[in-house]
């Protein structure tokens, strides 16, 4: 993708202050969060589907859904990154097809913020998930903005592998 695609794409699509998915997942907290109403559940959901979209970015079409999301989501940082390295959990199979069950099940606490937590998802002792919204969101958008700054500097910088 040219270098000017690329900065398109990132402003129309991801990026504040006002690509797409910026501002839906923005407004949904914002309206959480002053009305006192609305689903975390909801804004994880996307969350969840706008990191295994990047990861369909990052990999440039290649691979399983499930390659895309694991690739994207290791870009959000180390703690997520040794999410992925733990053999105790699947995330991908946890939050693509189980954390509706697991959140009515109690399993998946949703909280929107957090100022101590080091991530937005966390493996509680006990093999419960909390998961930080805020902190998932500023994850995801610096790990969006790091594949941007990635793509313009080389458009083959993350070759499929």
């Amino acid at each position: 993708m040219p270098s000017s695609e690329v900065e398109k794409f990132f402003k129309k699509y991801v990026l504040p202050p006002r690509g797409f998915f910026y501002r839906d997942i923005r407004q949904q907290i914002d309206s959480t969060l002053t009305a006192k109403t609305g689903s975390g559940l909801l804004i994880v959901l996307g969350l969840i589907s706008y990191t295994e979209f990047m990861g369909r970015i990052l990999l440039k079409n290649d691979g399983s859904y499930t390659k895309q999301f694991r690739s994207f989501f290791r870009l959000l940082g180390e703690t997520y990154a040794g999410l992925l390295d733990n053999k105790e959990i699947d995330v991908y199979a946890f939050f693509r097809s189980g954390l509706i069950q697991s959140y009515l099940s109690g399993t998946c606490e949703i909280r929107m913020t957090d100022e101590n937590a080091a991530a937005g998802i966390i493996l509680q002792p006990d093999g419960n998930i909390t998961f930080i919204i805020e902190s998932y969101f500023n994850d995801f958008l610096n790990a969006c903005r790091k594949l941007q700054d990635d793509l313009l500097r080389d458009p083959d910088v993350y070759l499929p592998f």
